[in-house]
């Protein structure tokens, strides 16, 4: 070949309509002979080659049972069954080597998801044909190049949504800081916990009497509970596992609630062998979706828009200590169970309503001068 590579090796069986056809090109003849070689080992014993003529879905999913099944958790492995049900929906007749970046760009230009949906299913494509290409089902990953993500606005969380104001926050923090615990109230302390922490839902969920050291005034978090399974599991990542401080006020309120969480579970004739903070007065453990329920309950009885939700505690409190400067980032990222700072910048680092005021006025007075 003139121009660029040197050779181009070409692998073709079949003929008429049953005809496919392969093509690659190499900069030395040696590699291109090894590339055709390889190609007519993997169609004799039936294996990789075939596979390019699959249903992407049942490539799709084939892949997930081989390679993600194994080592995930049970919810992302949900995640995963999200995407394929999304892909049979708009994608199920097209096969693995018919993809390209049109025909993906289609698909999700009528999903119609949540920005964050489609994202999940972009990144599941991208992965799957990523190690479609290691595995040498397809010469290249159509999904590699730029895919723009079109999202349902109404079904996609906006920045006033992820973000509280801080008056909005302190008002929340201040009631339960000072509220009177009791056995029915296991939803509302689990989210004093979360606004104090900033752990997620299943960590704060998984807590035991053990991993509160009233001494030292720290809470250590190495479990998380599935509430959609019913189970403790590992988190994610080894980053996930960590001890933080919490301030002396809810070291106070935990050692309280430890004392008269046990003498309760007593005398209702509850075992609790785990040890579990948040055991409620049925003896199980309450679901992630009835403290958000809880939450915005909360947030009427104090004035404001029920539109948050827990998770938006985590989000602002890890944007209330990247706007103090005498905070690293290596320490947040830390402090949030992140895998990396780059984790922490992704999804966190975002202006709080008053920043973007204060940044508004700023930018005003620069344009005036």
């Amino acid at each position: 070949m003139k121009g660029g590579k040197a050779y181009k090796a070409e692998f073709t069986i079949g003929s008429g309509s049953s005809r496919r056809r392969k093509t690659k090109t190499f900069d030395d003849q040696i590699q291109a002979k090894k590339w055709l070689h390889q190609l007519q080992v993997d169609f004799d014993t039936g294996t990789t080659f075939e596979m390019a003529n699959w249903k992407f879905t049942d490539y799709y999913w084939h892949w997930v049972q081989m390679y993600k099944e194994p080592v995930v958790s049970p919810n992302t492995l949900e995640t995963y069954r999200v995407s394929y049900n999304h892909f049979k929906q708009f994608m199920g007749n097209v096969t693995v080597e018919q993809l390209n970046r049109g025909k993906l760009q289609h698909f999700l230009n009528i999903l119609g998801m949540s920005h964050e949906t489609a994202r999940k299913d972009l990144m599941h494509i991208r992965a799957c044909l990523r190690d479609a290409v290691i595995d040498g089902v397809i010469a290249r990953n159509p999904a590699q190049g730029e895919l723009n993500i079109i999202a349902d606005a109404s079904l996609t969380k906006t920045d006033d949504k992820k973000f509280m104001a801080i008056s909005e926050f302190k008002r929340v923090r201040d009631y339960l800081l000072n509220y009177d615990y009791q056995m029915y109230d296991i939803n509302r302390l689990a989210i004093m916990i979360i606004s104090q922490s900033a752990l997620r839902v299943g960590e704060c969920l998984a807590l035991k009497y053990e991993d509160i050291d009233l001494l030292h005034n720290t809470i250590r978090v190495d479990e998380s509970w599935d509430s959609f399974h019913y189970t403790l599991r590992v988190p994610k990542t080894p980053h996930a596992i960590r001890t933080i401080p919490i301030p002396p006020k809810v070291s106070l309120i935990l050692r309280r609630w430890i004392a008269f969480h046990r003498q309760r579970l007593f005398q209702l004739g509850i075992a609790n062998p785990q040890h579990f903070l948040l055991l409620n007065r049925r003896g199980v453990l309450t679901r992630a979706a009835s403290i958000n329920t809880s939450y915005h309950q909360l947030q009427k009885r104090l004035g404001i828009e029920p539109k948050y939700s827990t998770h938006t505690l985590r989000h602002t409190l890890a944007s209330l200590m990247i706007a103090d400067k005498g905070i690293s980032i290596n320490y947040i990222s830390h402090y949030l169970g992140h895998a990396n700072t780059m984790v922490t910048e992704k999804y966190y680092i975002g202006l709080l309503p008053e920043q973007v005021e204060e940044f508004d006025n700023q930018a005003l007075r620069v344009i005036s001068e």
